[in-house]
């Protein structure tokens, strides 16, 4: 009987035993900032306590996605203060 290639890779998984963590994919991605943007994005990550530029880039995915997805569904996004509620425009 002839192994397929994933039918090998199958068995060497199962060679490696349950507590061996499997390959997570992950891809590179490389920009450019000028150094006022640069600042910017270090002075973000220490008020929000971030560690690393790749977990700032994550949750701002995340509220950003978050926020288009409001906005493709007519919500209004609101400001609430002490001395009242506040509707934010957006322009773009």
């Amino acid at each position: 009987m002839v192994e397929t290639k994933s039918q090998k890779k199958i068995a060497k998984e199962k060679e490696k035993g349950p507590d061996v963590k499997k390959e997570i994919s992950r891809h590179r991605l490389q920009l450019d900032f000028s150094p006022e943007a640069f600042e910017k994005i270090e002075a973000l990550r220490n008020k929000a306590d971030i560690r690393s530029n790749s977990e700032l880039v994550r949750n701002s995915l995340r509220l950003y996605e978050w926020f288009i997805e409001q906005l493709n569904n007519n919500h209004k996004i609101l400001v609430s203060k002490e001395d009242g509620v506040k509707e934010v425009e957006f322009f773009f």
